[in-house]
């Protein structure tokens, strides 16, 4: 562990000095929480899927992919500049690599999931929206592990796979994906088959365990009448963490079988 933990120093200095970190890892999620909760405050609470118990999980889930891009992007450089291939010949084993990658990428989720909580609590400060407990937010971090863990593998995987020039490009699709397929922005919830295929991806599940534990409630039209429902952990919810597991697993075991590859043919 102590050569990952080596090379996951270094990882973290190389990210530490790339403006995408900053532009699009804390600025974005930020800027975006600031825009839709305005919308929300100026229109009377009219697009509920905009309040910050709907907005920070979503959000959240959302920032996670830019933790990708970071990832794909240093890996890829990594390989264009034949760094990785000169550290294959160096006494490390594959896990070192991915863990050196990992390691400085979880960590930035976790400031990001911190800092998504605490720009929502400015942000209800301000406009004097309600908002969730201390405990909530906690829950909700731990809720979006996983999916932060899927997305810093899925980077990985990505970088290894591709060069620095193809890698911005296909990541991109996966972020707009993520606020597409992950109800970030719209209600999934009346849209039958569509929700149905969303809750197979490991985004609007992720999204949905976060919206529990902040406790949010949605509005659905039943003919006349207007029913509120709440996000509750029941068997639905419990499913969807099938393909969320299934989808860190998948990510997990590539990222660790391409870097072995990569070694054997480059040795």
């Amino acid at each position: 562990m102590k050569k990952a933990w080596i090379f996951a120093r270094r990882n973290a200095l190389e990210t530490v000095r790339d403006p995408v970190l900053y532009i699009f890892c804390i600025g974005f999620p930020v800027a975006m929480l600031a825009m839709f909760q305005l919308i929300n405050h100026y229109t009377k609470g009219a697009t509920p899927i905009f309040q910050l118990a709907s907005l920070v999980p979503g959000v959240m889930m959302f920032s996670f992919t830019f933790v990708m891009l970071t990832m794909s992007l240093l890996v890829s450089r990594d390989k264009s500049t034949a760094l990785l291939r000169r550290l294959y010949a160096a006494p490390m084993r594959p896990y070192h690599f991915v863990l050196g990658y990992a390691l400085p990428a979880t960590v930035i989720g976790i400031v990001q999931a911190f800092v998504c909580v605490g720009a929502g609590a400015l942000l209800a400060a301000i406009t004097g929206a309600s908002y969730f407990s201390f405990g909530s937010a906690l829950l909700l971090i731990l809720t979006q592990l996983p999916m932060l863990l899927f997305c810093v593998f899925l980077g990985i995987l990505l970088g290894a796979l591709l060069n620095d020039k193809s890698a911005p490009g296909l990541t991109s699709v996966f972020i707009t994906a993520s606020g597409v397929l992950g109800g970030v922005w719209m209600p999934l919830e009346s849209m039958g088959s569509f929700e149905t295929f969303c809750r197979c991806l490991p985004f609007y599940p992720s999204v949905i365990l976060g919206r529990i534990a902040t406790g949010f409630s949605y509005t659905v039209s039943e003919g006349f009448c207007l029913v509120i429902i709440s996000y509750d952990f029941d068997r639905t919810a419990r499913l969807g963490l099938i393909p969320i597991f299934l989808f860190l697993a998948a990510a997990i075991v590539l990222s660790f079988v391409l870097f072995r590859q990569q070694m054997k043919r480059d040795n």
